[in-house]
């Protein structure tokens, strides 16, 4: 059974309940989610993933970034971004899908447009690719 994306509109974009256009795997490292700090991706995993804080995420639906990329290299780098731990150094989480290349920077602009990142914005002239929400 497919997995419905909600309806959500941020920034003139609308992320409807419709089948998404590309059904994603989400992926952790350990537990139910994983934390960003002790991560420790696949070195060739490559693809989309959000990050984000639990008590931020319940209070509004919102994640601290999304992005794609090579995940070790980008999860790594965010690691280190000090804007990205002054929202929970220790209690942010982590998830990611492997994603064709040619469809991640729509990918993460519905991401995007469904989370409202506090960090980072995508390219508004790309053109959206809706996908199943991991959270």
């Amino acid at each position: 059974m497919k997995q419905a994306v909600p309806t959500v509109q941020h920034e003139g974009l609308e992320v409807s309940n419709e089948v998404p256009d590309l059904k994603l795997t989400w992926e952790r490292c350990e537990g139910e989610w994983s934390l960003l700090a002790t991560c420790d991706p696949p070195p060739n995993a490559a693809g989309v993933y959000v990050i984000w804080e639990p008590l931020m995420f319940v209070r509004g639906r919102r994640a601290v970034c999304v992005g794609q990329g090579a995940i070790r290299d980008r999860l790594a780098h965010h690691t280190g971004d000090e804007r990205i731990s002054y929202h929970g150094k220790g209690s942010l989480l982590v998830t990611w899908a492997a994603c064709p290349a040619d469809t991640r920077e729509g990918v993460v602009r519905f991401l995007a447009a469904a989370y409202r990142p506090c960090e980072g914005q995508p390219d508004p002239r790309v053109e959206p690719v809706s996908v199943n929400l991991p959270i």
